[in-house]
């Protein structure tokens, strides 16, 4: 099947829904099939069909929430609408995965939240980084530069993960940004600003109680090892899976063999 015919099976199969939090408006694919439910956390671009692959896959097994991100203008902003969402769900706790920056969003969600989390995965992301200076200058670069030269800025710089993809998602990049507004831009970069600014500790989740898997790429241009060895730092007693030869990409290059790694966590977690 065509990554074309994917996405169609996607958009028929998952349903949209809204809400209305903090201020802001919120947009959500839910799908799957019912009992234990993922909340699926995408990256920079914010859009959750982004996520369509393995949100079928992973959907045969799970409920799956896969939310678009609102420009706000505060982890705290972000996670409080999350928090809505599974409410609107009727939702508890739930599995969260986080990719890239939704696995930044993912960390400051399950030390807000942690009664929500049963699980946390951590997809191709890092940790923060107090002493990164360039975080600071981030947001303040993002509001100054006009919106043209600043999402040609943005789209190079993610771009370069799609290195070995099928073409199909260069395509569905280019289109998927000119959808995102200047505010959609900068609400990334302020909120990845924020978290490379925090300061966790494994001590943050002491009687949390949930299981870690960590997931990292040993070629990833955006995550290098260097962050993966800073996450399990971070979540000393978390599990831990490298795919070779996929960059930052795993999830889209090759589904099957994702999630199967993130199913098979799941259950040891239930055995």
């Amino acid at each position: 099947m065509t990554l074309d015919a994917r996405l169609s099976e996607f958009r028929s199969s998952y349903s949209r829904a809204e809400l209305g939090h903090g201020g802001y408006s919120w947009s959500y694919w839910r799908g799957g099939v019912p009992g234990d439910a993922v909340l699926w956390l995408t990256g920079a671009l914010g859009v959750g069909e982004f996520a369509f692959l393995p949100a079928l896959r992973i959907g045969a097994d799970f409920r799956v929430l896969v939310p678009d991100y609102p420009a706000v203008s505060s982890l705290d902003h972000m996670a409080d609408g999350l928090a809505a969402l599974l409410d609107a769900e009727g939702l508890g706790a739930v599995h969260v995965t986080g990719g890239s920056f939704g696995g930044m969003v993912a960390q400051h969600f399950v030390r807000r939240f942690p009664k929500r989390v049963r699980s946390l995965i951590l997809s191709h992301t890092t940790v923060p980084d107090p002493s990164y200076f360039r975080a600071g200058l981030m947001r303040a670069v993002s509001l100054l530069v006009p919106e043209r030269p600043y999402r040609a800025l943005f789209s190079r710089r993610l771009r370069g993960s799609f290195l070995g993809a099928d073409p199909f998602w260069v395509g569905y990049f280019d289109s998927t940004m000119k959808s995102l507004t200047k505010n959609d831009l900068v609400s990334r970069v302020t909120l990845a600003s924020e978290f490379l600014q925090s300061h966790l500790r494994p001590a943050d989740l002491e009687g949390w109680g949930g299981r870690v898997l960590i997931m990292s790429g040993e070629d990833d241009p955006l995550m290098p090892q260097a962050s993966h060895a800073a996450l399990r730092r971070l979540y000393p007693n978390a599990s831990a899976h490298t795919f070779s030869g996929m960059g930052h990409s795993a999830a889209i290059i090759q589904p099957e063999e994702y999630v199967d790694v993130i199913r098979q966590f799941l259950v040891a977690g239930t055995a």
